[in-house]
């Protein structure tokens, strides 16, 4: 089943249950990593990246005036994103609403990828069944945003 159909200017998103309470869950956990801001959690550095990764005073600086903004702004989709998982029948997407979806679902890929020790190359081959199930979500991730752009061209 497709999770995202057009309706004029709207999307809807319709995602079984299951699949619901998986993204409710990883988002939560998105949320959870955002406000605790670790800056030594690789997550947190791919989440929000060094603007100088030569220059730690200037890094440092840029990352005072512009961390606490994005972070707010990431927190705030991520919460949108839950609110719409956690309606029981189809949620209609807004202009905003999409938004909220292709960037969160590129954060989650983003701290989910940096767990998992994804490269260019794709993820490190893994025999331990928790990760191949992590690399199963991940690739799930990847198809609903797949999904959502090609829904929104």
């Amino acid at each position: 089943m497709i999770p995202f159909r057009r309706r004029g200017d709207d999307l809807l998103l319709d995602l079984p249950e299951h699949e619901a309470r998986l993204l409710g869950d990883l988002v939560a956990q998105l949320v959870t990593v955002l406000e605790g801001g670790d800056p030594g959690d690789p997550a947190v550095a791919r989440l929000l990246p060094s603007a100088y990764p030569d220059d730690e005073e200037a890094a440092a600086e840029f990352r005072r005036f512009t961390s606490d903004d994005l972070t707010a702004r990431k927190l705030a989709n991520a919460r949108r994103v839950l609110d719409d998982v956690a309606a029981p029948t189809a949620e209609r997407l807004d202009a905003a609403g999409q938004q909220s979806w292709l960037r969160t679902l590129t954060d989650l890929r983003l701290v989910l990828g940096s767990r998992l020790g994804v490269t260019v190359e794709g993820p490190a081959p893994s025999d331990d069944p928790h990760v191949v199930v992590m690399h199963d979500v991940f690739d799930w991730l990847g198809y609903l945003q797949e999904s959502l752009v090609q829904t929104l061209g």
